[in-house]
């Protein structure tokens, strides 16, 4: 049976025998976004849109997988020194591929390795809609001595009508030719798609998956070079995608997690994400700017990436991007938010990206902009774009102090009482020395002004005992 992408070269009435081939005895999953068709002899899968992005109807019953039989996407086993496809005759299926409880699952074993393979709707980080597969495995040494075991996850990558669309990194730009990222220089996520403004369908794939191991390393290549080298891989900066000199690019991604011991009854749980990817597309006079990050945050940061192109007849010159966040978000430790694109050629695009962290400020949906910049033939022209983040969980609270002045008030209004009483007297005295007649006091009088002195003095010294208590009662902390 042919079981490669030479078939394309066929003869004619193989091809046309090809439909007969794909659809027979396959298992399929599908809601209104995506569909998994899995092929129950190898275990091996193909990704299909259904309705795709709502907001994208170019998408429509597009591939995001190439679809072959039996499917050119496949997991590697390296078992210490020996290197299995999942699903080939060397091992057997103690469960063959079957769709259960809106998951797909296969159980493949060699040499007392076991693989559980699990394929199911996930809600896409970009979009929020369930129009991603997670692809997981479960690695169970089931042998009575320890091993060391590896696992690698090829895609064999197509959208639409594209096979060798770049791979689209935040951090890195676009990869159109052989490049192997190492743990240092993994992004959280990559993306994929055939025309900016008009596309046919996007596509992203997520390495950083919560509770998950991350990858040890990812590859972007040709097809065929993966599907010859199984596991150990020299890339060569710029070798092509194309599968020949004068043949079509064929880009695939593979997803290596490096060998660990295991030792017996040990297991480990690998998984990645392959969907649709989510951006808010903005088409200009100048500028075509696409917009994509995550739709949800739980507290932790988030990378956020624009895609810039010139549109315009001229060179864009000096061009730069602007990011312009609201009470809820704030820019990563290093990150500044005005970043340069220099110059944009005709028809070229430019990407940048921003780390975001939420300071839960805010709480629920927030909205956050960019602004392209650039001089456009002696002109400055200038384009927004906006995306919309949900921010989950508890809105901090922050930190109040309050003052409550009236009880320190009635202890000063009792002092300054007592004391212009004391004042009043005073002055009387003075006041009756000074006269020019001869001053008349009588004793009794004097014994009682100098007992009510004595006696409004006592209680202001008693009042002020009262500042410091009171003082402490008038602070109030607290949160809101």
């Amino acid at each position: 049976m042919l079981n490669n992408k030479d078939r394309k070269t066929a003869l004619f009435f193989l091809i046309m025998l090809l439909p007969v081939l794909v659809f027979s005895g396959v298992i399929e999953m599908k809601n209104e976004f995506i569909k998994i068709i899995g092929d129950p002899d190898t275990g091996r899968f193909i990704i299909k849109t259904t309705g795709g992005d709502p907001a994208l109807p170019s998408d429509q019953n597009s591939l995001l997988l190439y679809e072959d039989y039996p499917p050119t996407s496949f997991t590697t086993l390296k078992m210490d020194e020996s290197v299995y496809k999942f699903g080939d005759e060397k091992g057997t299926f103690s469960v063959r591929m079957n769709e259960r409880e809106n998951t797909i699952t296969a159980v493949w074993s060699v040499a007392n390795i076991e693989l559980n393979q699990k394929l199911r709707f996930v809600k896409g980080p970009t979009t929020g809609n369930l129009d991603t597969v997670e692809i997981s495995y479960n690695v169970l040494n089931k042998d009575f001595k320890e091993h060391q075991v590896g696992v690698r996850v090829m895609l064999d990558t197509y959208l639409g009508k594209e096979d060798g669309a770049p791979f689209r990194i935040p951090q890195l730009g676009d990869i159109t030719s052989e490049k192997a990222l190492l743990p240092n220089e993994l992004p959280d996520y990559w993306y994929s798609y055939d025309d900016l403004a008009e596309p046919s369908v996007r596509a992203q794939g997520t390495l950083k998956v919560a509770d998950s191991v991350m990858p040890d390393k990812v590859i972007y290549a040709s097809w065929e070079r993966f599907n010859k080298y199984l596991w150990d891989f020299e890339t060569k900066p710029g070798r092509s995608f194309r599968r020949s000199v004068i043949g079509p690019a064929d880009s695939a991604v593979a997803i290596f997690w490096n060998q660990r011991s295991l030792k017996p009854n040990e297991n480990y749980i690998v998984r990645t994400y392959y969907g649709l990817y989510g951006a808010s597309l903005f088409k200009g006079k100048v500028f075509n700017i696409s917009l994509g990050g995550p739709v949800q945050t739980a507290g932790e940061p988030v990378t956020v990436t624009a895609d810039v192109q010139n549109i315009s007849p001229f060179t864009a010159k000096g061009c730069t991007a602007e990011i312009i966040l609201p009470n809820g978000l704030k820019l990563g430790e290093t990150e500044e938010s005005k970043k340069s694109l220099e110059d944009i050629a005709i028809n070229q695009i430019k990407k940048t990206f921003w780390s975001l962290v939420p300071t839960m400020e805010a709480t629920g949906y927030v909205t956050f902009k960019v602004v392209v910049k650039g001089m456009v033939n002696g002109k400055e022209e200038k384009e927004t774009v906006e995306r919309r983040i949900e921010v989950k969980g508890e809105k901090k609270k922050t930190a109040y102090t309050l003052f409550d002045l009236s009880e320190l008030n009635r202890i000063l209004k009792a002092i300054n009482g007592n004391m212009d009483e004391n004042n009043k007297k005073l002055d009387e005295l003075n006041a009756l020395i000074q006269s020019s007649e001869a001053p008349v006091y009588p004793r009794d009088q004097a014994k009682s002004d100098q007992g009510g002195i004595k006696t409004r003095e006592k209680n202001v010294k008693d009042v002020k005992s009262q500042i410091p208590e009171a003082v402490k009662a008038a602070v109030k902390h607290g949160t809101k």
